[in-house]
């Protein structure tokens, strides 16, 4: 409906209501004329005419909104920011969102394998081929291929703007390498234990400036991720004595890096300790006696030491603990103030728990975490929850059915999952 027809519907709607053409000044006395008028009149006609123009602009309520299905057969998928990116095993695609129109298609001759995005929208990285692997880049918004190089045993660690970080070979040694996203240029390469422990978890996302190689006997060196230089050095002393005394537990550590920290849980001869480590210097912090020997993650204000069995919640200046809870095997950062947790049964069941005393908040049942996405699944459908801007609790976007929950993404208001009938279904969440 053109502009001056929706004005004088309005103005029906509400008699004589004066509109003012913004063209014109207005003719004498009008002012003091409209101010006349009763506010709550005038506040109805100004709503009237804005929701009659703006039409399809309104905001859509909260819930969980279908946008796109596709039916082929996915082998990879990232979502972008509106966007989506999607391999099968014969072309690359990005559809935009919400309105699920294809932007473009890339055609590949070798089968696609899986495909990765630089979390800007500005590259797409593509691994295809089977006996023979190739690295391509393609740019994001056009399709174009930007460069391709043959990659043999060659895994893409993440995807930044800064570069594409890989690691290759592994047998006795590996090697990482940086490379510029936009051009294939090697930016640098180092060496590390592939046996050892690469990270932190952060690196993967493409959220860390440092990665933190440790070998497997101990050796430890911090490369900046930029440039590849060394930050830092150190050794941990993992070799152990062979033989020793089979009726104390045998040794074991575990490696966790949360933060600028690096922390080692281990056990030695029955003697079990937590140390954490200055990732700047790798000079050691502080030290533990006593706990169980497992991962150590990022739980707000604590720590949480778990090792399936039960999880320690410790005091991350300087060990003390705080809480136990034998009835849960891991636990981790939901939000300020509260952990996701999966207890300790062949059937795991999840919580969200208090981060302070452990007591359980709120049972979740059969549940993954999602970011901030809660997917509790029973039978055949997912119900989706989101936690309430206002308040924290958790409020029930909508639910979906035939979803295979752990390969689900979500990003930038979006969440995508592949389907046991054979569908990927984008959902715009709310």
């Amino acid at each position: 409906m053109p502009t001056r027809a929706l004005a004088v519907h309005a103005e029906r709607m509400v008699a004589e209501v004066p509109l003012i053409d913004l063209d014109r000044p207005p003719p004498a006395g009008a002012e003091i004329r409209a101010v006349e008028r009763s506010r709550p009149v005038r506040l109805l006609a100004v709503l009237v005419i804005a929701l009659l123009t703006l039409g399809g602009s309104v905001v859509p309520p909260p819930g969980l909104t279908p946008v796109l299905s596709v039916s082929e057969p996915v082998t990879s998928l990232q979502l972008g920011a509106g966007s989506l990116f999607l391999s099968t095993p014969t072309f690359v695609r990005r559809y935009d969102l919400p309105a699920g129109r294809t932007r473009w298609t890339r055609p590949f001759d070798r089968a696609v394998q899986t495909l990765w995005t630089d979390g800007a929208d500005r590259t797409v990285l593509v691994l295809s081929g089977s006996e023979q692997q190739w690295l391509t880049a393609l740019d994001a918004t056009t399709g174009r291929q930007l460069w391709s190089q043959e990659s043999p045993d060659t895994s893409v660690l993440t995807a930044t703007p800064g570069g594409v970080l890989t690691q290759s070979g592994w047998n006795g040694r590996s090697s990482l390498r940086l490379t510029d996203a936009r051009t294939g240029r090697v930016v640098w390469t180092r060496e590390v234990d592939p046996a050892g422990f690469l990270g932190p978890d952060e690196l993967y996302q493409g959220g860390s400036p440092w990665i933190v190689a440790v070998g497997n006997d101990g050796d430890v060196v911090v490369l900046s991720y930029a440039d590849g230089s060394v930050l830092a050095r150190g050794d941990l002393g993992l070799i152990y004595e062979q033989g020793g005394d089979h009726s104390v537990p045998a040794n074991a550590a575990s490696v966790s890096v949360v933060g600028d920290r690096l922390y080692l849980s281990r056990r030695v001869r029955g003697k079990v300790s937590l140390t954490a480590y200055s990732v700047h210097s790798l000079t050691p912090l502080w030290r533990t006696e006593g706990g169980p020997v497992g991962t150590v993650s990022d739980c707000g204000t604590v720590l949480c030491v778990a090792d399936t069995r039960w999880v320690t919640a410790v005091d991350p200046a300087g060990g003390g603990v705080r809480w136990e809870q034998p009835s849960w095997g891991i636990a981790y950062r939901y939000d300020a103030g509260r952990l996701f947790a999966y207890d300790n049964q062949e059937d795991a069941e999840a919580a969200l728990i208090d981060a302070g005393t452990g007591r359980v908040l709120h049972p979740l049942g059969h549940s993954r975490q999602l970011g901030r996405l809660i997917l509790r699944t029973e039978g055949i459908r997912t119900w989706v929850s989101v936690p309430d801007a206002a308040t924290g609790d958790l409020r029930t976007a909508g639910s979906m059915t035939h979803v295979a929950s752990f390969r689900c993404q979500q990003a930038a208001g979006y969440l995508v999952c592949p389907t046991l009938t054979g569908d990927t279904i984008v959902w715009r969440v709310g």
